[in-house]
């Protein structure tokens, strides 16, 4: 019998054992949803970084806000654009 692999990056825990309450809102998915679509139409190589922008308030999440990220190459690595990133954030407040 074959084992399944689990992805480590999804929560296997559902929202009744945890006491947690997450609120997306739909324009966040279709945000991210628009962006992973051109990267797969515009043959982009690299991963999909975005930010998603929220509040919390004690055991409830709502998350309210996404926008993709700036990446840079630095030694072979790929890195978030660290200046961009923060004025981007500044813009997004809240």
């Amino acid at each position: 019998m074959a084992v399944e692999a689990r992805n480590p990056l999804l929560s296997s825990q559902k929202s009744s054992d945890s006491g947690l309450q997450v609120a997306l809102h739909p324009l966040v998915l279709l945000t991210i949803s628009d962006y992973i679509t051109r990267h797969t139409l515009r043959n982009q190589k690299g991963p999909v970084v975005g930010a998603l922008l929220g509040q919390q308030n004690g055991r409830e999440i709502t998350i309210e806000h996404a926008f993709e990220c700036l990446l840079i190459e630095k030694d072979g690595e790929t890195l978030l654009h660290k200046v961009w990133f923060e004025e981007r954030l500044q813009r997004s407040e809240l």
